[in-house]
């Protein structure tokens, strides 16, 4: 072989595909979706602070220390203290446990039931669809916050009657976009062929249209999120979330927090400032994830 030869087999061998490797992913992440990759970022910090929370909190969210209310921030409490003088970072890396929790358990069953209504109902249609459509109409004739509200009022404040209220408020969200996906689906040839070679209604439903609406039920997920913890802080701002001393933003943002917002405005900014980064976060992740998982939606 020529010198010139083996310079070339050389060069070929080190050229390695562009795009290959974590590092080339995450470029090309970055390039395609910047935003999501912003709200992945933010969804995964507090994510690991709920993890992380007993290690990272310098005090427990329940110590008092006498003599330092409404503490102004400082070396030794970096985000000052309440009117108990309990570490308002502490309690605002505890209260990332609680609101995570009520948005991921909340959204996962009552965007799971909405998408079993939807998915359901698109295929069946007929009465089947106009009765379940109607439940979900009557779930819809209230207002979100007010439904939530009568919910909780009904079954008592506690942690496990919000997740319950913020299911049930969420039910209609996933049952509408399954809805569409499912009606979609089944007028698809492959759907049809299932159908002509004798396949049941049931077989169909679950290995032919079910497995189509994986993408938007991903989408109404991530996107729900967001607002299911939104909704979890306006119920404790309210007072009838998780019952006392339990630390949650939304119950930091009322009380002492409200009441002194002008003298001591780190109690109330602290978790709203963590509320707002949480909510944002999840947001972006799901757009983003609207637009890689939507064909509709993906770039040429």
């Amino acid at each position: 072989m020529s010198a010139q030869g083996s310079a070339i087999v050389q060069e070929t061998a080190v050229i390695r595909p562009a795009g290959r490797g974590f590092w080339g992913r995450a470029r090309k992440m970055w390039r395609d979706q910047p935003l999501g990759v912003v709200g992945a970022a933010l969804v995964l910090l507090m994510v690991a602070v709920a993890a992380f929370a007993e290690v990272i909190a310098p005090y427990s969210p329940l110590m008092t220390h006498r003599g330092l209310s409404f503490a102004p921030p400082s070396l030794r409490f970096w985000l000052g203290t309440d009117e108990l003088g309990r570490d308002v970072l502490s309690r605002v890396l505890y209260g990332s446990r609680l609101s995570l929790y009520v948005g991921l358990v909340s959204v996962f069953i009552g965007t799971s039931i909405g998408a079993v209504v939807g998915v359901v109902s698109g295929y069946a249609g007929k009465r089947v669809d106009i009765l379940l459509q109607r439940i979900i109409d009557t779930i819809m004739a209230f207002p979100t916050l007010i439904l939530a509200l009568a919910i909780v009022a009904v079954l008592g404040p506690s942690l496990d009657n919000v997740v319950i209220a913020v299911s049930v408020v969420l039910i209609p969200r996933g049952a509408r976009v399954l809805r569409s996906a499912a009606l979609s689906v089944k007028e698809n040839p492959y759907v049809e062929a299932a159908r002509a070679i004798g396949c049941s209604n049931t077989r169909v439903l679950l290995r032919h249209v079910a497995p189509q609406c994986v993408a938007p039920y991903i989408i109404v997920a991530t996107a729900a999120i967001g607002w299911a913890i939104t909704v979890e802080a306006t119920l404790n701002f309210l007072g009838v979330g998780a019952p006392p001393p339990t630390p949650s933003w939304g119950a930091m943002l009322s009380g002492a927090g409200r009441q002194h917002l002008e003298t001591s405005p780190w109690i109330a900014i602290s978790p709203g400032v963590a509320l707002s980064l949480t909510v944002f976060g999840f947001s972006l992740l799901g757009d983003s994830l609207r637009d890689v998982l939507d064909p509709r939606l993906r770039r040429a």
